[in-house]
């Protein structure tokens, strides 16, 4: 029974790691209210740049490597977590599942979290499935993104896509856009899209390019983001 007991503890406190989770619904609640700004003279839409994380083949070679790398931290960690939940020292039966698995997350990010969550949880005594462990975890994972928010001038081209959709549905001008939602929404996206890899970054810039005219931005922008929020880290069910 007590095997059992604990197998259910480590699958609770796998799940509230997510902090992709909670980071989504921190993008949902700051983009929840944004509203599209009031329109001023119309104006064509503008091309979108080429976005900064275009990468050869050579450049996805090493993040595919990175890739790779940095999950087999993240396993390395809910390995530890398991045996600890379950007494056990002879490994995590999902281990190799857990390192072929891939996500959303950039690999600095998903390294950063994996091993500062490791160091909590080693330096952790007791058991581990508590909220004061899940808020030493949930602040690994925001320190993660904040290590990798967006600069600035990274996020141009993902506002060139948003904007270009909105100004192309007659709703508003293309720099009223800009302006606004840099203002109101850019250091969310910032954080969000500056922990993505290259693949989240993609799905987000087709999603923008695909906004519904007319209604809040808000909930339409935060639907584009949270499935990719929710993959950043991968968890055993």
């Amino acid at each position: 029974m007590k095997g059992t007991i604990h197998e259910r503890s480590f699958r609770a406190a796998v799940s509230m790691l997510g902090a992709a989770s909670l980071i989504s619904a921190a993008l949902a609640s700051g983009c929840g209210g944004a509203s599209r700004p009031a329109a001023s003279a119309k104006a064509p839409a503008r091309p979108a740049p080429e976005p900064p994380d275009g990468q050869g083949a050579r450049g996805a070679i090493v993040e595919q490597r990175e890739q790779r790398e940095a999950q087999r931290a993240w396993c390395v960690y809910l390995e530890e977590l398991y045996q600890r939940a379950t007494e056990q020292a002879k490994g995590w039966p999902k281990f190799e599942q857990c390192t072929q698995m891939t996500t959303m997350a950039s690999p600095k990010m998903l390294r950063a979290t994996s091993e500062c969550s490791l160091a909590a949880l080693r330096r952790f005594e007791g058991d581990p499935f508590t909220a004061a462990y899940a808020e030493e975890v949930s602040r690994c994972g925001s320190e993660a993104m904040t290590a990798t928010t967006l600069p600035r001038a990274d996020l141009a081209p993902y506002m060139a896509v948003l904007c270009g959709r909105i100004a192309g549905c007659g709703d508003l001008d293309y720099d009223t856009c800009r302006q606004s939602l840099e203002d109101g929404l850019g250091p969310q996206l910032e954080r969000a899209i500056g922990a993505m890899n290259s693949r989240g970054r993609h799905e987000v810039r087709v999603c923008f390019g695909k906004l519904a005219c007319g209604g809040d931005l808000g909930p339409q922008i935060s639907a584009c983001l949270e499935p990719i929020m929710d993959d950043l880290l991968w968890l055993p069910g």
